[in-house]
């Protein structure tokens, strides 16, 4: 079928809706070119008439060409589908007279044109058909005349929008300002461009295809597309109103000033939780963007409001709220500034500075006074949600802030710290307290500062300032928790662990948590003294839990400090290990056969690495003076050259009890063993404490706590006479034949704490003459290297050697006593530099 047969008709425009001349614009059915010529002159009475073109093709180009008084021109209009457009475009056709139009003509096309401009604009019937009315606009622009045209189109806006600006100052005294004004520019937009065009929607031929609508750009498309665009300021009509309405409304101070003041009156009503029309503030607010009035005119006026509004309420919530919810007001207040009244009326260009100054005010300028009062009750309380929304609004970048978080940080660690070491009663539960306090503070550490390596730092140096103030008691309540760790057992520290409210499963992860702390102690000389004295009495008495655990504890300090720090803590093992293959040895010798069948075990430590013990003389019963001379025989036998002296302090005995009521098994020191055999003589029911002392040729104070063990301890297997709990030297003992208990095996400990004391002292003499003996030495090492050097170099560079504290003072005397011995001397010019004397 050819194709003007399928082409709907399109119904012609009325004949005389013009009182132009026309042009006559005709071309060919099949024809890609649409030929512009000059028309015949016909007479008036003006009448139109109407031709038809179409095309088969699918994306057909347009030209329309003219070669009127040797002016040339082609313009290429696009691509367009065809199934996308009308079957069949009619166009209306004008028979033009000849030249231009007419001023009276014009006038009378200018004043149809008028009277629909004003019909739209004040919402009035419209009397003059629209595509007429575009058809119009077009010729005229067609005629030369659209300067003309733009300027009675901009005169006529001009005029409506003046009546607008009066009917917006009349409402100023009233509340209906924002919404006066609100509807007057909604109108004003829609009627010049519709709502569709204005979201996008583009005319696919400006030439033949038009959506004609209620609007004055549907009017004045050819006028903005010939003469706006390319010979104004302006992209579009639309630019040309908002730039209007901006010129003679909104950028009269009164009018301005007043919507910005209530557009705020509204935004704090929605700040203090009144019900507000929040869709007429982001139309507003809409409005002054797209005016470019926001960021130059109401950003400024609402940021300096915000201050105002926020500076009072931060002060007065701060005053009137704890630390906690204080904190929690700012996050929410926060997130409505930045979230919620972003996303609801504000331009998000304003989130970033609104967000900036809320957090400041709130948080930073508040930031002294919030650590003052409520940082420590944060910290005490472990609330790390509280500490972390806090911690989050102080920015990286400033570190001045982040800097005072974490000094409130550090002092409190130290000072909470010290309160935990510093009192003497708590020196039992010292390191349980310090374990729960570590993993409180690795606990806010992670939770609430998100781990921050500059905060971790903060808190290894604070725990090891407080640490150390308290002299050596930590470093020797950490090996006395690790003996009574490693001596007792799973079953004691799983009780332990319930009283710390920890989550251990087991012994080993406990221990690596004490060592943690060990990492802290600078005094770790007082530490391996201690630990090695806790040692030997494990190892010697058989007390330890698992040597495999022990051996995991001396690798995890070796780790630590180093192989020479373990050095001799090891050889301890060997040297058990030795012992253990000698016992087996001896019971398999002469020497061992030809005595009594007693079990004996004996242990050959290497004089040097053991702690040293004092040698006690003591009479030991016959039967087991031979077996000891037995063991020394075999000894001397295997390793000539050798000598062996007995520390009778550390040994042990397991005596078999017959008491009359029951049989039991005794577990005693060598000098209970002693006491206690010496009432096996029946002919000596009782003894007095000077016949005790003849007999065993002990020490006083040795005798009194054997006897007070025996006697005043929880079992009484000496009755004392007279019954106190003190020893008197005529006090009188003697078998209680009486006794009973329920368990067959008893341990009988002697009193350990005043000989605790003891040890505790001649532990921290030594420790403090080996640090004498270390710092002499590094003093002569470091004279030595340098030849001359004054005070204040050498105490610098001690201080970066010596792995112990140490203080002034203490450096002093030890280079007064090099220089009395004639290691250093003085330089004859200066007192304070010191010469290495070779």
């Amino acid at each position: 079928m050819p194709a003007k047969a399928s082409a709907k008709k399109r119904k012609a425009p009325e004949a005389n809706s013009s009182n132009l001349d026309s042009y006559n614009i005709a071309q060919s059915g099949r024809s890609k070119c649409v030929t512009l010529s000059k028309p015949q002159i016909t007479s008036p009475p003006l009448s139109a008439t109407s031709s038809s073109w179409h095309t088969e093709n699918e994306n057909p180009s347009m030209i329309i060409s003219s070669n009127n008084n040797n002016v040339g021109a082609t313009t290429l209009l696009g691509r367009f589908r065809r199934r996308g457009l009308f079957d069949k475009i009619q166009v209306q056709q004008f028979q033009a007279q000849q030249g231009s139009p007419s001023e009276t003509q014009f006038e009378d096309t200018w004043t149809k044109l008028e009277e629909l401009v004003e019909a739209i604009l004040n919402r009035t019937p419209v009397k003059t058909n629209f595509q007429v009315a575009y058809e119009l606009g077009q010729s005229v622009c067609l005629y030369g005349k659209k300067k003309v045209l733009y300027i009675k189109l901009e005169s006529a806006l001009a005029k409506h929008i003046q009546l607008q600006k009066d009917a917006i100052i009349s409402a100023m005294g009233d509340d209906v300002l924002l919404a006066t004004l609100d509807n007057i520019w909604k109108q004003f937009c829609d009627h010049l461009v519709s709502l569709e065009q204005r979201k996008g929607y583009e005319l696919l031929m400006f030439f033949f295809i038009i959506r004609f609508q209620g609007t004055i750009r549907s009017i004045f498309i050819e006028l903005e597309r010939r003469y706006i665009i390319p010979d104004t300021a302006y992209v579009s009509l639309l630019q040309l109103g908002k730039h209007m309405f901006k010129q003679n409304i909104m950028e009269s101070s009164q009018i301005q000033q007043k919507t910005i003041e209530r557009t705020m009156h509204l935004i704090q009503g929605d700040r203090d939780g009144m019900m507000v029309d929040l869709k007429m503030v982001r139309s507003i607010t809409q409005m002054l963007l797209d005016l470019s009035l926001y960021t130059s005119h109401f950003e400024p006026y609402f940021i300096k409001s915000t201050t105002e509004y926020y500076t009072v309420e931060s002060a007065n919530k701060l005053q009137d709220l704890s630390i906690h919810d204080y904190i929690h007001c700012a996050r929410h207040r926060i997130e409505q500034e930045s979230e919620n009244r972003i996303n609801t009326y504000l331009d998000k260009s304003t989130k970033e500075h609104l967000t900036t100054l809320v957090v400041k005010l709130y948080i930073h300028d508040k930031l002294d006074t919030i650590l003052s009062q409520g940082f420590e009750i944060l910290m005490d309380q472990e609330d790390t949600i509280t500490l972390n929304i806090l911690y989050c609004f102080l920015p990286p970048h400033q570190t001045h802030l982040i800097t005072k978080l974490r000094v409130a940080f550090m002092d409190y660690i130290k000072n909470h710290g010290v309160h935990l070491i510093k009192d003497p009663a708590n020196d039992s539960t010292m390191v349980l307290t310090l374990l729960q306090y570590k993993d409180k503070l690795n606990q806010i550490l992670k939770m609430a500062f998100n781990d921050n390596p500059s905060f971790s730092n903060a808190l290894k140096e604070s725990f090891e300032n407080f640490l150390n103030s308290r002299d050596n008691k930590p470093a020797e309540m950490l090996a006395k928790f690790i003996d009574s760790t490693l001596r007792f057992g799973t079953k004691q520290q799983q009780q332990q662990q319930q009283q710390q409210q920890q989550a251990e499963q087991n012994l080993e992860e406990l221990l690596n948590k004490v060592l943690v702390i060990f990492r802290y102690i600078q005094g770790k000389d007082v530490f391996e003294a201690f630990y090695k004295r806790f040692l030997s009495k494990r190892l010697l008495l058989s007390r330890t839990v698992s040597n495999d655990l022990e051996k995991g504890v001396l690798s995890k300090i070796k780790a630590e400090c180093g192989p020479d720090f373990t050095k001799n803590l090891e050889n301890m093992f060997k040297d058990m290990e030795i012992s253990a293959d000698l016992n087996l040895a001896f019971k398999a010798s002469k020497e061992y056969s030809e005595e009594e069948n007693i079990p004996i075990s004996v242990n050959v430590l290497g004089q040097g690495v053991w702690p040293t013990h004092p040698t006690t003389d003591i009479i030991l019963p016959t039967n087991m003076a031979s077996l000891l001379d037995a063991y020394q025989l075999f000894y001397i036998s295997k390793f000539n050259g050798r000598k062996l002296t007995w520390r009778n302090a550390l040994g042990t005995c397991i005596l078999k009890a017959h008491f009359p009521l029951a049989r039991k098994e005794l577990a005693v020191s060598l000098f209970q063993a002693i006491v206690l055999m010496l009432f096996n003589d029946k002919s000596k029911p009782k003894m007095g404490y000077k016949d005790i002392a003849h007999a065993t040729d002990l020490d006083d104070k040795e005798l009194r706590r054997v006897l007070q063990s025996l006697s005043c301890g929880k079992y009484i297997i000496l009755n004392k006479y007279p019954k106190i709990n003190q020893i008197n030297d005529d006090d009188i003992f003697e078998y209680n034949d009486k006794f009973t208990a329920s368990a067959r095996r008893l341990k009988i400990t002697i009193i350990q704490q005043e000989q605790y004391v003891e040890e505790q002292k001649e532990i921290q003499s030594k420790v403090l003459v080996d640090r004498h003996y270390q710092l002499e030495a590094a003093i002569v090492r470091i004279m030595k290297s340098q030849k001359s050097m004054t005070h204040k170099d050498l105490v610098s560079e001690l201080f970066k050697q010596l792995k112990f504290p140490v203080n002034a003072p203490d450096i002093k005397d030890r280079i007064e006593s090099l220089i009395d011995r004639d290691y250093l001397t003085r330089a004859a010019t200066d007192n304070s530099l010191y010469l290495y004397q070779s």
